[in-house]
């Protein structure tokens, strides 16, 4: 899940990162103007490389890829959307005025909600995460162990199905359809999750787990100032964003737009 472990935000305490980002999540969805979006899209960009360690080989491998879902979106929108003011058209192509607008504010929406999950899950542990949950957010260790688990199952399942194709390949045998490969890989990928799940659990009640609150840690995630420090940042730097818009007279409630 980490993908930088020497970076600034590596550092913070996930479920603070966490919160945060939210935050700006549900900020972005009450914008209903493109230039204010845009800029707290770019906001995140500058937060990856400056703070998370990304490279223009990350950026281009994790980001650039959804830049043709900002084209679709933006183009449903201009060219099929509600308006007065048109633009152009063509045959059934109606580009509007307010097309255009509410096209680039959904479609900077989204490439901000991508970015800003990628910039919490690009810097953070798997373990770290579980373990800020149980104490900052008061997760049932029960339910944070069993989220633990579920997700290193992950990449073994990934290992597994390459396994299997590599297996198939050197055997000669070939799927005629897709559907037919996913039922092929599909069964056998959930028998082998089936009984990783009981030896873990047998694992783990041997071990004496019951999902109590009263136990030990072996790492205890805490609220320090480097946390502060971060979420100040960010505020502020949201804020003046938002202040920026609002003197250029960009910045619009999306109630209002």
């Amino acid at each position: 899940m980490t993908h930088d472990s020497g970076s600034f935000l590596t550092r913070v305490n996930p479920s603070v990162k966490l919160t945060a980002h939210l935050l700006i999540m549900m900020f972005l969805m009450t914008i209903g103007d493109p230039g204010t979006s845009a800029l707290l899209w770019l906001l995140s960009l500058i937060i990856g490389v400056a703070l998370g360690g990304w490279t223009w080989q990350y950026i281009k491998r994790r980001i650039l890829p959804y830049l043709g879902f900002f084209v679709l979106v933006f183009w449903m929108l201009a060219a099929f959307g509600k308006g007065e003011a048109v633009l152009w058209q063509f045959a059934w192509f109606r580009i509007t005025e307010e097309g255009v607008y509410h096209g680039l504010v959904i479609a900077f929406r989204m490439l901000g909600f991508v970015t800003y999950g990628l910039l919490f899950t690009s810097t953070t542990d798997t373990t770290q995460l579980v373990m800020s949950l149980i104490q900052q957010y008061k997760l049932s260790p029960k339910w944070g162990y069993g989220l633990m688990a579920g997700m290193r199952f992950i990449p073994l399942f990934e290992s597994e199905l390459k396994q299997m194709k590599a297996a198939h390949k050197i055997r000669g045998f070939h799927t005629q359809g897709k559907l037919k490969a996913f039922a092929r890989y599909t069964l056998p990928l959930f028998a082998q999750g089936i009984r990783k799940a009981e030896r873990v659990a047998v694992a783990m009640e041997a071990r004496g787990f019951n999902g109590s609150r009263k136990r030990t840690y072996y790492h205890t995630p805490i609220v320090a100032n480097l946390d502060y420090l971060y979420c100040t940042f960010l505020f502020l730097a949201v804020l003046v964003i938002t202040f920026s818009s609002y003197l250029f007279g960009w910045f619009t409630w999306v109630w209002d737009s």
